[in-house]
């Protein structure tokens, strides 16, 4: 586009002076089009277009941003990534230089090109040191090679913005004040005031005046710990606003992208470091570190009591007919008990205890929620990343694969890794992942053609008959042969004349 200055004079050649087109591109050194298109103009109005969002510094990562949002899709809403904590991402393991409101420019407009739904704001409430809010949040990680669901309760201080957390499998009595505990003693005190929800854990019913009925098991914690429970109306979580925004804040940020852990415990530890590290941020909105106000508001928490409380339910069974007992709805066997035999179930957070009549220990048996996986749509998953196979090395479904796979589909790039992603997602209509893994561990990965043939062999394998012991034939008659040229004598013979 040409100055003003000369627009203006391209327009006073034409008009006073009357040059042609062709004299004015000469005179004043442009293109004969451009002199046509200035010296004719009679509409001189601002053309109103829209600013076009160019990324020159995201190409190189546009196809991780871009594989990062549709997995997003797969996840629950929750539990996806924002454009702070993708340019985090980019900033820790991809080195970007970019800033970040170039970052979110771009994320934005990708959300709305696929048509991903923003979160709605949470409403923050002030509160004075000394006091916490305790809420219940739900997210999913791989534990051991499996996607699982589990929960978190975190115990947030608005004063200091400082939260902690406990992962547990879920939402019960025995969950919910085993975590508490944990988290007293992850503060190192207990807060004078905590601010709940009706949890059905806490809270029996509510009566028509507001009145709260709770239940017996935490009505002793709370005497227990010496602190005062506060409860939220009915329908409004926004009461307690701190940590209805903090349990939004550790989904957002300590698990994105899933996090994977070998087990519960592991996954609490990395889930706890985020949590401290958190703390060397400023605070929001006091302009001052996290660490330094939670360091104040720490000397106003009470002291915690020299023994724990055990949270813990006993129940009386009677074992059936097969010495089984039923847990957690589900009829476990139990080999140190008789049948028909009455124990006592000492119900844990995380175990049930068998014991007899003496309160001695006979069983421990796992939860029946512990290890309960959440089924895996693989193909879903792949396909994706079918017309994106470079976007497998940061994707977050390569935590899912078993190892064989997971090699079989690294160790080529470019067109062979994407053949190999489409013969993977072609398999998995048919076949179960652990039967693919276990052809990959038996045969050669380089001739995927057949690799097709050992899966169909694997699933329906060769059966060879088993001889038959035969005592009753007489001996000169076993692997007899007959001798079929004798039948040819049968033949009608046919004399030619």
């Amino acid at each position: 586009m040409l100055a003003m200055a000369q627009q203006y004079y391209i327009k006073y050649l034409r008009d006073v002076k009357d040059q042609s087109i062709s004299q004015i591109a000469e005179q004043t050194g442009v293109n004969w089009r451009t002199a046509k298109k200035y010296a004719d103009c009679s509409n001189w109005n601002k053309e109103e277009c829209p600013l076009r969002g160019k990324f020159p510094i995201m190409e190189a990562y546009r196809e991780q941003v871009d594989t990062w949002l549709m997995e997003d899709q797969t996840r629950p809403k929750k539990q996806r990534h924002t454009a702070k904590r993708i340019y985090d991402r980019l900033v820790s393991e991809f080195g970007f230089a970019g800033s970040d409101r170039t970052v979110r420019y771009y994320v934005a407009k990708r959300k709305l090109e696929l048509q991903i739904e923003k979160s709605e704001p949470y409403i923050r409430l002030e509160h004075p040191g000394g006091e916490a809010q305790a809420d219940f949040g739900t997210f999913q990680a791989i534990i051991g090679g499996e996607l699982v669901e589990r929960k978190m309760l975190i115990l947030s201080y608005p004063y200091s913005n400082a939260a902690f957390v406990f992962v547990t499998p879920k939402e019960n009595t025995e969950c919910f004040l085993e975590g508490l505990r944990r988290l007293f003693e992850m503060s190192g005190g207990v807060p004078n005031r905590i601010w709940f929800d009706n949890l059905s854990a806490a809270v029996v019913s509510v009566g028509t005046d507001g009145k709260r009925k709770l239940t017996d098991e935490f009505q002793r914690f709370a005497l227990h710990y010496r602190f005062q429970p506060v409860f939220c109306n009915p329908a409004q979580g926004n009461e307690k606003g701190h940590v209805e925004n903090k349990v939004g804040y550790a989904r957002r940020n300590w698990c994105v992208p899933l996090p994977v852990a070998n087990d519960l415990e592991q996954l609490q530890y990395v889930i706890n470091q985020q949590a401290l590290e958190d703390l060397k941020r400023l605070h929001y909105a006091k302009g001052v570190l996290q660490q330094e106000l939670w360091e104040r508001e720490k000397i106003k928490l009470l002291e915690l009591p020299l023994v724990p409380y055990e949270a813990f339910r006993l129940e009386s069974v009677k074992a059936n007919g097969y010495g089984e007992v039923l847990v957690d709805q589900k009829t476990l066997k139990v080999p140190s008990i008789r049948s028909h035999e009455r124990v006592w179930l000492k119900y844990w957070w995380n175990k049930v205890d068998v014991l007899n009549d003496s309160y001695e220990v006979l069983s421990s048996l796992p939860r029946g929620y512990i290890d309960e996986p959440i089924p895996i749509d693989l193909q879903t998953l792949l396909e994706p990343l079918y017309n994106r196979p470079k976007a497998l090395d940061y994707s977050s479904v390569l935590a899912l694969l078993p190892s064989q796979t997971k090699a079989f589909l690294q160790s080529v790039e470019g067109k062979s890794r994407k053949a190999r992603i489409g013969w993977i997602i072609r398999m998995l209509r048919t076949y179960q992942i652990e039967e693919i893994e276990r052809c990959l561990t038996q045969e050669k990965q380089d001739d995927v053609s057949r690799l097709e043939h050992v899966l169909y062999r694997l699933r329906h394998p060769e059966i060879i008959p088993t001889p038959m012991k035969d005592n009753r034939t007489p001996s000169v008659f076993v692997g007899y042969q007959p001798d079929l040229s004798r039948y040819d004598q049968l033949q009608r013979t046919e004399v030619r004349k």
